[in-house]
């Protein structure tokens, strides 16, 4: 989880934004996974979700974060390959992407949040403990975004 200092009081779970490059570090699917500081706009508890009859089964519906309707993205779903049963409720909390060059921000669902980490210095000799999720995110944005 966030420590206090690590949120922002606009939500009881936004981020500020980090002083310098880094990681943001949760759980999806049971296992550790981590987003680079410069693609995640915030933190939020997931509100009302709005089903959309005929989507994509990875889309869980549009979420209003801050004004703006996000498409929930089944990230956990993407990762293992299955899609969530139709009209289950995501956890209680997700990480917004920001809007790229080449896609449109996104939401995904996550069990958890494990906090703020410091971008390795150097080639780590062993794996670090979660798996980077940047290029996926990527591409997942760039297919929910209706201009490409």
């Amino acid at each position: 989880m966030l420590s206090p200092r690590d949120r922002t009081r606009t939500g009881r779970t936004g981020l500020r934004q980090a002083a310098r490059p880094g990681l943001l570090a949760f759980v999806i699917g049971g296992r550790a996974r981590a987003l680079s500081l410069g693609l995640v706009a915030g933190v939020a508890e997931i509100g009302a979700v709005t089903r959309l009859p005929a989507a994509d089964p990875l889309n869980l519906g549009l979420i209003v974060h801050r004004g703006a309707v996000l498409p929930l993205v089944d990230l956990a779903g993407r990762l293992a390959g299955a899609t969530a049963p139709r009209g289950a409720t995501p956890p209680g909390v997700c990480v917004i992407t920001r809007s790229t060059g080449s896609g449109a921000a996104i939401a995904f669902a996550v069990e958890a949040v494990l906090g703020l980490q410091p971008l390795p210095s150097a080639p780590a000799a062993a794996d670090p403990p979660w798996e980077m999720l940047d290029p996926l995110i990527v591409d997942l944005a760039r297919d929910q975004d209706p201009a490409h």
